[in-house]
């Protein structure tokens, strides 16, 4: 069996090594002691013997070393200037892509370029011309991958991705990058490619500087930083990028690529990616068509919230508003109610809508979140211009509700990096700068109890905490859902089970429920037992599922 390409390699640098000092190297004039392995491996490589005897001793030396010229003719045991000689057997080798060489003069050993060999295989030199707008996409990719590894130069970096435009002229991402590539600087041809990868291969629509800090060094990221924030970039000048938000919001923390832009350059790729359709400021509910509920408190939370439901009571808000307004300081009523689930928050929020005759404007958290990044932005946005187009109309001041807010209530990321997390952050930056400016109410509702963002806490002018009612309000309540109950089953109900008001809700609706389907109502026994239905028993052991 012949031996491998690695093993060919190994045979080499021992044979040239041999007999001479520890630290000789493998020198070219001991070739001869290796003629029959070089003659077989530049015949498998279609190379000549001198430039196996080269890649050999890169492989050799790149494992502990950042080779450079001078390290190589060491190896070779040559001086620098006969070093210089083999330009040429050096050229060949990069221009087939076995080697590369930065900007620094270190040469690399590409990892693709080792798997092969490892796996036994010569390196196929990559396609170049009769490429697709695809194929180009992922080569943008693979060799921006190369330059923030530092395996090529930015010269090389640039020739390489210029030829492949320059090759493939006949489709929609080289016509687009060969206009534009000619009105800027190097650095921001880089910033291009950069943007394009992360729009097609990442999703991600809204860059940050540090996104770009594997392509350059310290001095020129800080420049184009700088060109940027004073709007003289020819990218900006172009129409090629833009901050995320036009609005202020965002300030220029973050840019991407121009519509019109994105549109040229993907037209062959099936487009720009389709947006998710805006959505509304989430359903509208009529303060007249909320019933009446009668909702039972502990004392705590009950003074606060009949202190709330007079202070926007009509007459008062109007009044409250206007000499808030005439001291300077802001009108919008910012409410967070929170606490264990099931304890009246949102019901809460309906009856003082009803009682106010206020309609609500209801935000479905879960739909503002877009899968694509700076949708969502979009997304919650709309909310608060509908919000106050509506505001705005004249009338009775509608109630903004954010139900359930958990998932943007809590701490923001420091050094967010990923797309996901600058997304979460820009979107609470953005609701944060809203309630700041808010002519209105807004009342949001969460379960959190430790993991609220400290600039949210701020924000809100009244906190209403939910607890689980007390057994007093338990009676009143079963009292209320069931009033069949005899004082005395209520007040055993309400001793034995600790159940939040949507808890003893759920049991009268099972009794309901019953009712509706048998022969005769369930009596206090079955409602006991309903009542022991209702609790998780989060002790009990558990089977396996599956094998």
């Amino acid at each position: 069996m012949s031996k491998t390409i690695i093993e060919r390699m190994c045979c080499i640098a021992e044979k040239m090594h041999k007999d001479g000092p520890a630290d000789a190297g493998m020198p070219i004039a001991n070739m001869h002691k290796a003629a029959a392995d070089i003659k077989a491996l530049a015949k498998r490589l279609e190379m000549t013997g001198m430039q196996v005897v080269i890649l050999t001793a890169v492989v050799q030396k790149s494992a502990n070393y950042n080779v450079n010229g001078e390290i190589l003719a060491d190896e070779l045991g040559v001086t620098y200037l006969k070093f210089l000689t083999y330009h040429e057997e050096m050229e060949e080798l990069r221009r087939r892509g076995y080697i590369r060489i930065d900007g620094s003069g270190t040469i690399i050993i590409p990892k693709e370029v080792l798997n092969c060999l490892k796996k036994n295989k010569p390196v196929t030199p990559a396609a170049v011309t009769g490429l697709g707008p695809e194929e180009l996409l992922y080569r943008i990719k693979e060799t921006l991958a190369s330059f923030g590894d530092d395996e090529c130069s930015n010269a090389e970096f640039e020739k390489e991705l210029g030829q492949l435009m320059d090759l493939n002229p006949d489709n929609s991402v080289s016509r687009a990058i060969r206009r534009m590539r000619c009105l800027m600087t190097n650095a921001e041809r880089v910033v291009l490619y950069g943007l394009i990868y992360r729009y097609h291969f990442e999703d991600d629509d809204m860059v940050g500087w540090h996104d770009m800090r594997d392509y350059f060094d310290e001095r020129i990221l800080n420049s184009l930083m700088c060109k940027y924030k004073a709007g003289t970039l020819t990218l900006q000048k172009e129409g090629i990028i833009e901050p995320t938000g036009n609005d202020g919001l965002l300030g220029k923390d973050f840019f991407h690529l121009t519509t019109p832009v994105k549109q040229e350059i993907f037209a062959d790729t099936g487009g720009v990616r389709e947006e998710e359709p805006e959505i509304q400021a989430s359903r509208t509910q009529k303060a007249a068509d909320i019933h009446a509920k009668k909702l039972f408190y502990n004392l705590p939370e009950g003074r606060q919230v009949a202190q709330l439901e007079e202070f926007l009571s009509e007459k008062r808000y109007n009044d409250i508003r206007e000499k808030m307004k005439a001291k300077g300081l802001r009108t919008g009523f910012t409410c967070l109610f929170y606490g264990s689930p099931g304890t009246g928050k949102t019901e809460t929020v309906y009856q003082i809508a009803r009682k106010s005759g206020r309609d609500l404007f209801i935000v479905d958290v879960s739909r503002i979140k877009s899968k694509w990044v700076g949708e969502s932005e979009k997304n919650i946005k709309e909310v608060f211009d509908q919000y106050r187009q509506a505001v705005e109309a004249g009338g009775n001041t509608p109630i903004l509700l954010f139900n359930e807010a958990d998932a943007i209530l809590g701490i923001r990321q420091e050094g967010a990096e990923r797309a996901v997390d600058k997304m979460e952050n820009s979107l609470q930056n953005i609701i944060l700068q809203e309630m700041e400016d808010l002519d209105g109410i807004l009342i949001a509702t969460t379960n959190l109890t430790t993991n609220l963002d400290k600039a949210f806490e701020r924000r809100f002018l009244y906190k209403i905490r939910f607890d689980k009612p007390s057994p007093e309000a338990r009676v009143s309540i079963w009292r209320a859902m069931l009033p069949e109950l005899t004082e005395p089953e209520a007040i055993q109900l309400a001793t034995d089970f600790d159940f939040s008001g949507g808890q003893i809700e759920n049991v009268t609706r099972k009794r309901e429920i019953q009712s509706i389907i048998g022969l005769e109502d369930p009596g206090f026994a079955d409602i006991r037992s309903y009542c022991q239905e209702e609790i998780i028993d989060t002790n009990a052991s558990r089977k396996r599922i599956g094998f």
